[in-house]
């Protein structure tokens, strides 16, 4: 089978390990993570890559008139609503069920469920998050940032000081960081520098093995209902605010 999949960058790694040992063909693009911070742009990105792949325009493929995809793979979760609207007219659509990132790592998203509410107030750490996204900051840190975005919005002084205390909010709840180790990615001086940092902000620190489960199953074709939402061509995917998280809708709200 051939498959197009469509993920986070976060992902870069993980996506990696699974389909160089894939009995598929998958065709991989990665978006950048920063489309995250802005759930209808990410939406409207990801439409765009679709629509591209469904007019075999995309310029991350290969021509799909000479070898069209069974499938395209969303290697993301709800994403805030980030998925919701998404459909092909041309292939189905297969989707975890989860709500974000965390679960695809984890592995299993009633493990991290039940992990969460047990451990309210958590940053999680994965090699893709300490390479490209860290967020927490040590307070000594926060002036580098200041003169990061002065110099970003040319010397405005009211605005970088207002980016930095929005970032400083983002993080204002958490008091632990958990790194979420897979057997088949061992960084050991990344579980190291995210204890140093959870030791130096006096936060607790966790190390919790995560799965490949998931992920391996969305590349492999193993796609249980429960796990996986099926889209047929022409049909949209919506939030269910259920268990479920998403599920088809016919036609678009």
């Amino acid at each position: 089978m051939r498959y197009k999949l469509i993920g986070c960058k976060i992902f870069e790694r993980e996506i990696a390990s699974v389909t160089y040992q894939c009995k598929n063909q998958i065709d991989v693009t990665l978006l950048k993570q920063k489309l995250h911070n802005r759930p209808q742009r990410l939406q409207k990105t990801i439409q765009s890559v679709i629509d591209a792949i469904d007019e075999d325009n995309d310029l991350y493929s290969n021509t799909t008139s000479e070898t069209p995809f069974d499938a395209i793979l969303l290697a993301y979760g709800l994403c805030s609503g980030a998925v919701s609207g998404l459909s092909s007219k041309q292939y189905p659509l297969v989707i975890p069920r989860v709500q974000d990132c965390i679960s695809l790592f984890m592995g299993d998203r009633v493990k991290y469920e039940e992990y969460y509410k047990n451990h309210v107030g958590t940053y999680y750490y994965t090699p893709g998050i300490v390479e490209l996204c860290d967020a927490v900051r040590l307070d000594d840190q926060w002036e580098q940032r200041y003169y990061f975005h002065l110099k970003r919005f040319n010397g405005n002084k009211k605005k970088a000081q207002k980016v930095v205390e929005i970032e400083k909010s983002l993080t204002d709840n958490y008091r632990s960081l958990t790194y979420i180790k897979w057997d088949e990615l061992p960084f050991p001086e990344y579980e190291k520098k995210v204890e140093k940092k959870a030791g130096d902000k006096n936060w607790t620190y966790d190390l919790v093995k995560g799965k490949n489960t998931l992920l391996k199953k969305l590349v492999d074709g193993e796609w249980d209902e429960e796990n996986f939402l099926f889209v047929p061509p022409k049909q949209y995917v919506t939030e269910s605010y259920d268990e479920d998280v998403i599920t088809v809708m016919t036609e678009k709200d």
